[in-house]
């Protein structure tokens, strides 16, 4: 018998359920609310998700298992500088600020079908390419410290793992 686990950090909670290979049976799960901080809802810690996990983990729910499913909200991206430190909070999937970003970066290509031709997408308030433009236009201080970006769950496996990994996200899932 094999035993996986499938973790999910959603906007709002961890979920993890633990699985049955053979059957797909459901052994145990856990799940943990993440801590919020009601100023600013667009921004979330990063450590938050972990502290989640660790809540929703707790109690040997990971025992024993042999692999670990991680997936996490949609378009969330983790500003790291040069040594992977977080730079500033994550901004979250469902951040609107980035409207005008978006906008910013349609004109600036020559419109939408522009985009749709040299991408195959035309960028969105939640996309990370609006959300770096974002970053660049209101933080500049943040923008320049950001070496890299990663999406929620490659930043929840980097973490997992203690090293970074590549290829944990698909460029479907990177582009939005």
């Amino acid at each position: 018998m094999g035993i996986v686990a499938g973790l999910d950090s959603a906007p709002d909670f961890t979920r993890i359920v633990v699985c049955d290979t053979d059957t797909g049976t459901v052994l145990r799960q856990g799940y943990a609310p993440h801590p919020v901080d009601g100023d600013r809802p667009a921004d979330v810690d990063p450590q938050a998700w972990l502290l989640s996990l660790g809540e929703a983990a707790g109690g040997g729910l990971l025992e024993g298992v042999q692999a670990i499913g991680v997936s996490a909200q949609q378009n969330a991206v983790v500003p790291l500088d040069a040594q992977g430190g977080t730079v500033r909070p994550a901004l979250v999937g469902g951040d609107k600020r980035a409207q005008v970003a978006a906008a910013d970066l349609i004109d600036a290509l020559g419109g939408r079908e522009a985009w749709a031709q040299a991408v195959g997408c035309v960028p969105q308030a939640a996309q990370p390419v609006t959300k770096l433009r974002w970053l660049a236009k209101n933080e500049p201080d943040a923008a320049l410290r950001t070496a890299m970006l990663m999406q929620a769950h490659d930043w929840l496996v980097w973490q997992l793992l203690g090293r970074p990994v590549r290829r944990t996200t698909d460029r479907g899932g990177a582009s939005g």
